[in-house]
């Protein structure tokens, strides 16, 4: 009989554990012969491995299930703690899903680790054509709009170039429902920051005109689909990502990338795992950006770019439309290995090193 591997991840399209759940659970079922999905009915203890998705910091699991063999698999972007370490133990491996959290995890002494970086589906997200010419150059900002993801920063190199250049567009994607991150935005010393609006499209032109912005120039959207982003890439020019932080390695940028779309990208924390000077500009003036909470413990302890730094390479891409196609063609090329299919093959991997699984189950051709 096969040993059971019990899939403990989230439901859901439209945000980063969501896709990567989705597409996990799509490739181990053609690979391996018993693959189960946790769910309301799973009793709290089975005979087989379980994959945990581990909810927040302290690697506490989404599901509550225990199997023979327990694995995690977690994304962080603040300091570990204590119990962090503590819980760890739960785990026969704790799986990150980018070299930096891996080097947090060891730095703490959580030496049963190991590296899981996520895909992209590349029948949805592969080569577009070059950008149909309409005079106006677009600019692509994605991620949502909170502190860590760097849209002060975009903001405040937009806040220039608008002035300069009247052919430029901002179009973002930053739809966040979560209020408690959008208020790090207190912290920026970028913009001037006040949460304001019946929806989302008051709140941030509240933003804009708070923070002398043209909103004429600024086209904001609502949350969009997985299925509809190549189409909406399709027709901007470059996208920005000055990211202060990246636990995983940013599913929107690896799409994007994918699509033979340049990029200009910090190079920081998961970011490092996609981004080269061959394929991307890179925001690689850096500074310190440390957070404390209320009793003074270092709670965050990312990086910020450069503002000019990210104007001057918009600026660049502006004026060097051939190079920027020949960096987005690279892009394009790069990540068509950073599949769905590659990353459900480490884990297998992982998963046989550590006697989860048998070798015997694994489907042939894999």
């Amino acid at each position: 009989m096969p040993l059971p591997l019990y899939l403990a991840l989230a439901q859901g399209t439209n945000f980063g554990w969501g896709v990567c759940s989705h597409y996990l659970r799509q490739e181990l079922g053609g690979m391996y012969r018993d693959v189960r999905m946790v769910d309301e009915h799973t009793p709290p203890y089975v005979t087989g491995s379980v994959f945990h998705a581990l909810a927040d910091l302290e690697f506490n699991a989404l599901h509550q299930v225990r199997g023979t063999k327990n694995f995690g698999y977690t994304f962080f972007e603040n300091e570990l703690t204590a119990r962090s370490v503590e819980n760890s133990a739960q785990y026969e491996c704790v799986l990150a899903g980018s070299t930096w959290c891996l080097d947090k995890l060891r730095e703490k002494g959580v030496e049963h680790s190991d590296l899981l970086i996520q895909g992209i589906d590349t029948s949805r997200f592969f080569p577009l054509p070059p950008k149909e010419e309409n005079n106006l150059f677009i600019i692509f900002s994605g991620g949502k709009f909170e502190l860590r993801k760097g849209q002060d920063l975009v903001l405040s190199a937009f806040k220039i170039l608008q002035k300069k250049y009247q052919d430029m567009v901002l179009i973002n994607c930053w739809y966040n429902s979560w209020p408690q991150t959008i208020a790090l935005f207190q912290h920026s010393r970028h913009i001037q920051f006040e949460a304001k609006g019946e929806s989302w499209k008051e709140f941030m032109l509240h933003i804009y005109r708070k923070n002398d912005l043209d909103p004429d120039r600024i086209i904001t959207l609502d949350l969009v689909d997985n299925q509809s982003l190549r189409e909406l890439y399709a027709k901007t020019d470059l996208a920005v990502f000055p990211n202060r932080c990246e636990g995983g390695t940013n599913l929107v940028l690896m799409e994007y990338m994918a699509c033979a779309k340049p990029v200009i990208a910090s190079c920081t924390s998961g970011h490092k795992d996609v981004v080269t000077r061959e394929n991307a500009l890179l925001l690689d003036e850096l500074h310190p950006y440390q957070l404390y909470d209320a009793a003074g413990n270092l709670w965050a302890d990312w990086e910020e770019p450069s503002v000019d730094q990210l104007v001057a390479l918009i600026e660049y891409a502006y004026h060097h439309r051939q190079e920027l196609r020949r960096l987005g063609e690279r892009a394009g090329q790069d990540l068509q290995r950073l599949t769905w299919t590659q990353s459900a093959r480490s884990l297998l991997n992982t998963l046989l090193r550590y006697d989860g699984i048998g070798r015997e189950d694994i489907l042939p051709g894999h």
